[in-house]
């Protein structure tokens, strides 16, 4: 029996091994307590922040329990969350208090599934989320509404990279399997 037919096994076994790391989820979660919505979306004044995710990570689903005050005469249906990649040219707007026409606080929580929408990191991995209004009432020095806590919650999924000595066994894997093989048809 020849080296190689010895090791084909052993390297089948760590080529499906790496095949096996696949795309994982993981929960980030963002506390919005104190972020503002002070002007439309994309003007300066709204907070703005970068999360790390990942290169590349995609953004499957999101949960929502925020507190959001609206200040009179602005209303609770105006108070919107977008995210995205951090060009800002793939963003999603969230209106948590939907339907609620009113000024002062309330609490609102859901789920989406981000799955369709392709929402995902780009190359420097940061997830770009602006807090903002849909209408904006009072001037644009002053904000319109207040996040006043809870979270956010993205389900991402990153792919995992294999280490370049895994990758290289795998690499040796197929190959000994195909001289295997070859050596066997002769």
């Amino acid at each position: 029996m020849t080296t190689w037919s010895r090791l084909a096994p052993f390297a089948a076994a760590a080529t499906l091994a790496l095949a096996g790391l696949g795309a994982h989820a993981t929960p980030v979660v963002v506390d919005v307590a104190g972020a503002q919505s002070r002007n439309l979306l994309g003007e300066t004044g709204n907070t703005v922040w970068l999360i790390d995710i990942g290169a590349r990570a995609a953004v499957n689903a999101l949960d929502w329990d925020v507190l959001l005050e609206a200040f009179s005469p602005s209303l609770l249906s105006e108070l919107q969350v977008s995210f995205g990649s951090s060009s800002g040219l793939d963003q999603l707007t969230l209106q948590p208090g939907f339907g609620d026409d009113a000024s002062g606080s309330g609490r609102y929580s859901g789920t989406l599934d981000l799955t369709g929408f392709g929402i995902a990191a780009g190359d420097d991995g940061l997830l770009r989320i602006e807090f903002s209004e849909l209408y904006k009432d009072l001037s644009t020095t002053v904000a319109d509404g207040q996040w006043l806590g809870g979270t956010l919650t993205f389900d991402v999924s990153t792919s995992a990279v294999p280490e370049p000595g895994s990758a290289a066994l795998a690499l040796l894997g197929l190959g000994a399997a195909a001289v295997h093989r070859r050596r066997q048809t002769r």
